[in-house]
């Protein structure tokens, strides 16, 4: 506990849980932060630890890390400390971004450790990503008896949970389309928007063999195959595509021109195929401009759209503001959403059996065999 905060009543349960929950919040970035502040604020949580990555955060109050007074607990890039420290739960937003990704030899660590593992990073499906990962995962949560979960917004939440739950109201399912429309038009940095990216390029110069559709790939082959697998229906093969729009003028952003003829938009597919038929498709929709009149955009905020096609057919439009919020510390709306899934899901995870934990999706339609 923080120095003059007096403890708990004992004892105190959240459901069959032990509360505060002793949370280490492991990395600092903006979901990071977004989990760290509610891991202070939330009187069910008792924050214990802080990693990071950045040496200028070292030795930092995690409430200062946040804009919050002081709690006591100070980040540390050591992870063997980290790894030492009597926890009961581990919110892990480590970011690609950050020099050599070691997250799942971080992850095994933990686990092995005692402490239950809820990540914000792309493990949605673990044996998609690697068989190996997949049973060292395993191996580590037997050896501490601790649990791993997969959180996120999306992937993680919309395909596999929100998508999948709604078929609780169907009595046929025949396909389920996931979309996302994201704005690039006020992308900061040239390099992400043009090299990384591709928008105003030539359209040849756009395809799946790209560095980040190939990145993207690895996220949603395994959106897919758990909802696939919620669903109870075997996938034979996943085919990829990307289509891709024009500007007929010069289009203006405020790190790029993209000049008229050149990418302005771009559909990144995946398609999920059983007995010869497309059954689900994740579709990303990306924009630098609304003026695409083919393409039936949503670009309110953060946008998903589920369609899901059967008896009966439905659609759902969710938005996400993007608006930062002041009152946690100017964070955006997205990025709180994100971590939320992670915090949220604390409880949930400590009381299941040691091991990957999969969210049971009650009522879910299943696929005949």
């Amino acid at each position: 506990m923080f120095p003059g905060r007096p403890p708990p009543p004992a004892p105190a349960r959240l459901g069959d849980v032990a509360v505060p929950i002793r949370v280490i919040q492991w990395t600092t970035g903006p979901i990071g932060r977004a989990a760290l502040r509610e891991a202070i604020e939330n009187p069910e949580l008792d924050l214990v630890g802080v990693f990071v990555h950045s040496e200028d955060k070292v030795g930092v109050d995690a409430g200062t890390l946040v804009g919050l007074p002081p709690t006591g607990i100070l980040a540390t890039n050591d992870k063997a400390r980290i790894v030492a420290l009597d926890a009961d739960a581990v919110i892990h937003a480590a970011s690609k971004a950050v020099g050599t990704d070691t997250s799942a030899e971080d992850i095994e660590a933990l686990l092995t450790s005692g402490k239950s593992v809820i990540s914000t990073m792309s493990y949605t499906h673990v044996p998609t990503v690697s068989q190996d990962v997949h049973e060292r995962f395993q191996r580590a949560c037997a050896a501490g008896g601790s649990r791993f979960l997969a959180a996120g917004e999306h992937p993680g939440f919309m395909f596999e949970r929100l998508a999948v739950g709604l078929t609780l109201l169907s009595q046929r399912v025949d396909r389920i389309t996931v979309q996302e429309f994201v704005d690039c038009s006020h992308m900061p940095q040239k390099e992400m928007l043009v090299d990384l990216m591709g928008m105003g390029k030539q359209p040849e110069e756009i395809t799946t063999e790209s560095p980040v559709f190939r990145s993207m790939s690895v996220e949603f082959e395994q959106s897919l195959a758990a909802a696939a697998d919620a669903l109870g229906l075997r996938i034979d093969e996943i085919r990829a595509e990307i289509r891709t729009a024009v500007g007929k003028a010069d289009v203006v952003l405020p790190v790029a021109t993209l000049p008229a003829g050149t990418v302005v938009g771009q559909i990144l597919t995946w398609t999920a195929y059983h007995a010869g038929e497309p059954t689900l498709v994740a579709e990303e929709y990306w924009t630098c401009t609304a003026d695409i009149p083919e393409w039936e955009l949503a670009l309110d905020g953060h946008t998903v759209r589920v369609i899901i096609e059967g008896a009966p057919r439905m659609n759902l439009e969710l938005s996400v503001d993007l608006a930062p919020l002041p009152e946690l510390g100017d964070l955006s709306g997205g990025v709180v959403a994100v971590a939320m899934t992670a915090v949220r899901a604390i409880p949930y995870v400590l009381r299941a059996q040691p091991g990957i934990v999969v969210p049971e999706i009650f009522g879910a339609y299943r696929w005949p065999s």
